[in-house]
């Protein structure tokens, strides 16, 4: 069940009089609205219409009321008095009274199956006016509260009055009333569902054993999602149970329904037992018993896999009030749009419907296109840093709203299906982003073959982007492409200024370039070990070798004796990993050291240049990583300008391994160069497109610009 937010004004009360011998309900206060149809008007009616406090006077109304002959009240005062003789003699005057604009608003939102509504009031009383503002509804607000009870008995109305401190003429002012308003309206309905988890008195609930009180003396069982209870042995079935049966019985992820016989917060307390249906039913077979609960509630519950759609849905009358009120109203309630089911209902004004005491006829509007373009507007945003995660969850949540009104009909479905295939196409490209920038590149590749699929039915949507997607999946595997995609993570990690994560790929791209290193050279050697559960065996894949990159010492000393003996990798390990049966390259620098004797014992010129290059840059970089793992084992927090403040304050340590640190703002440009550098293998059109500071930033680049252009052609459509 969703809820009615709507503004009121003096239109939207109306009291009838006779005039001539015909009777007609006129609003207090008509307001004018564009396009009024006034040719159907008799001349009697349209000065009706045009001049109701005229005819209010000739009739009696205004005496009636109990105002003087010569007073023409304005709208607070006419309805002060009409509230008091309403509430006298209601049986008389609730045939006199009609609510024409916002009694159509509320059947409409009965048809939608919402019935209760949060009507906004003014009551404008200041030291200037200590009476209040003429045009004040909160009686007019009572009156009509009155009158539903009786017209619209299932409908609830739900008074929300204006502080008296705003003026209503001022938009800033209102703006942030009804973001206000808003606001509390999630928070409440959090602490509603909040409540709502918490399991009540006598609830039957379904959970998941836990674990054992330590003296197995009962279960501990969590249902809802967190929310953990006991079940005390005595409770879990009629026959007594041992203690020491009890972890025979019941295994720690079993499934089971409870009831709840004490909802106390700190003492919430469960009972099997009172579900069985012959004593010992539960010890014989839980899981049964589990499972025949689980039909019957499903059997006898009407709302079971039943999606509860209405929930979530806003409905909004923006007429009424102020311009400020219908505009700050209106606009607020667009930008709230991820409550995913937004509608606003527009009571259509026909003048002569009015007289007779019909309620209004309503269209419904969604404002789609607009909210649409705040909803890409905000994407190119988050997009322009890089943000995918959030770029999908803007998007799923449009995809869900748009599916909504292809539900509800209420705009041509055949526009708004077009809208929805685009940001389809677009959720997956984003998926596969997201999925890269996590270097999960599995899922990567699922969701470009998945796009792929899509082709031959939206060709001239996803033919430029699909193809080069699934080829930058494919790539992954291939070495240069890895390190390409983790140096491009570190360019964006440190332009957003978000130093911790930058520090984090920085060891992960250093690492990255020895493992390749490492593979080029040796990936098919034979002495590779993988370790699986306590035991080894013979790697048979790059992967396998980079789980561990763990060394059989026998084997390497058959196959490859002058690496396994160069000095430069004997001297830096203990005498255990030259003489065990195993040794396991377990840090950055026995990788390195490890390089440094293939490098070594390969004897080229060109490589023994190159790999000194890199060596050189990944020593600058050493301090760096190293503060990385300061800041994972100590929570220390990272910026910019605090590097700078340690590379000035930098003093050796004699018993350290770490050289002097680069400046902060040399590090892209030394990853930059090793990137480069002959021995990675980068081609030449991959260097120059994406490896610099003005370089490209790889495949996300393409998304961005893909997602960017995509959205701006089906929004100006």
């Amino acid at each position: 069940m969703g809820i009615l937010i709507a503004n009121i004004g003096t239109s939207d009360l109306a009291i009838k009089i006779n005039v001539d011998g015909q009777e007609y309900y006129v609003p207090i206060d008509p307001l004018a609205e564009p396009n009024q149809d006034i040719n159907e008007l008799t001349p009697q009616e349209l000065a009706i219409w045009k001049n109701p406090q005229q005819y209010f006077k000739s009739t009696g109304l205004y005496e009636e009321l109990g105002f003087p002959p010569e007073v023409i009240p304005h709208t607070r005062q006419l309805t002060e008095n009409l509230l008091q003789k309403y509430t006298d003699n209601p049986e008389t005057w609730h045939l006199r009274i009609h609510a024409p604009r916002i009694w159509g608003v509320i059947q409409q939102a009965l048809a939608l199956g919402i019935n209760q509504g949060y009507i906004f009031v003014s009551d404008q009383k200041s030291p200037k006016i200590p009476k209040g503002h003429p045009k004040d509804t909160l009686f007019l607000y009572e009156i009509l509260k009155m009158w539903f009870q009786d017209k619209q008995p299932d409908f609830q109305l739900i008074k929300e009055v204006i502080p008296l401190e705003l003026k209503l003429n001022i938009p800033d002012d209102l703006f942030q009333y009804y973001y206000e308003f808003f606001s509390q309206l999630n928070f409440n309905k959090e602490k509603k569902e909040q409540k709502q988890r918490y399991p009540q008195l006598h609830e039957i609930i379904a959970g998941k054993v836990v674990s054992f009180d330590a003296q197995n003396q009962g279960l501990f069982v969590e249902v809802n999602g967190g929310v953990q209870g006991f079940v005390n042995i005595n409770n879990i079935s009629e026959p007594a149970i041992n203690p020491d049966d009890l972890k025979t019985l019941f295994k720690v992820g079993d499934l089971i329904w409870v009831k709840v016989i004490n909802s106390e917060v700190e003492r919430l307390r469960f009972s099997t037992k009172e579900l069985e249906e012959t004593p010992g039913e539960i010890i014989q077979n839980h899981q049964a018993v589990y499972h025949r609960i689980n039909q019957e509630i499903q059997a006898n519950s009407e709302l079971i896999n039943q999606p509860q759609l209405d929930e979530e849905m806003i409905l909004i009358s923006i007429k009424g009030g102020t311009p400020q009120m219908r505009t700050a109203l209106q606009l607020q309630g667009i930008s709230v749009s991820a409550v995913k089911k937004l509608l606003f209902v527009n009571p259509q004004l026909s003048i002569s419907t009015v007289f007779q005491g019909i309620p209004s006829n309503c269209e419904l509007e969604s404002y789609w296109r607009y909210i649409r373009t705040q909803k890409y507007q905000t994407i190119k945003i988050l997009l322009e840093r890089w943000d995918f995660d959030g770029a999908v969850q803007i998007l799923g949540n449009w995809q869900d709203y748009l599916n909504f009104l292809i539900k509800t009909g209420v705009v041509g479905k055949e526009d708004v299906k077009k809208s929805s295939d685009v940001s389809k196409l677009v959720l997956q490209v984003l998926d596969f982003a997201r999925a890269c920038f996590n270097l999960d590149f599995q899922t990567a590749k699922q969701l470009a073959q998945a796009g792929i699929d899509t082709l031959t039915t939206y060709p001239e949507l996803s033919k430029d982007i699909f193809p080069k997607l699934q080829e930058t999946a494919d790539k992954y595997g291939i070495y240069q492409h890895r390190l390409l995609s983790i140096y491009t993570q570190n360019r964006i990690y440190w332009h957003l200024d978000q130093i911790s994560s930058f520090l984090a790929h920085l060891s992960s791209f250093c690492e990255e370039i020895l493992h390749g290193l490492i593979l080029k050279w040796e990936g098919k050697a034979n002495y590779w070990l993988v370790k699986l559960g306590r035991k080894y065996r013979k790697a048979t894949s790059e992967a396998e070798i980079k789980s561990g990159f763990i060394i059989d010492v026998q084997q390497i000393k058959i196959s490859n004796q002058q690496v396994w003996d160069h000095d430069s990798l004997q001297r830096q390990f203990d005498s255990k990993f030259a003489t065990g049966k195993i040794a396991s390259l377990n840090n950055r620098f026995t990788k390195r050291y490890f390089v440094q004797a293939l490098v070594n014992y390969r004897n080229n010129p060109q490589e023994i240049e190159a790999w000194g290059q890199i060596i050189n840059g990944l020593q600058q970089l050493d301090f760096w990583i190293d503060q990385r793992n300061k800041l994972i084992h100590t929570a220390t927090g990272f910026s910019k300008s605090f590097m700078v403040d340690l590379y000035r304050e930098y003093s050796p340590d004699e018993n350290s391994r770490i050289s002097k640190p680069c400046h902060p703002h040399e590090i892209l440009d030394i990853m930059a160069a090793i990137t480069k550098n002959k021995l990675v293998d980068l081609k030449t059109i991959y260097r120059n497109k994406f490896v610099g500071n003005e370089a490209e930033y790889y495949i996300y680049t393409l998304v961005n610009n893909w997602v960017v252009n995509t959205l701006v052609t089906d929004g100006m459509k």
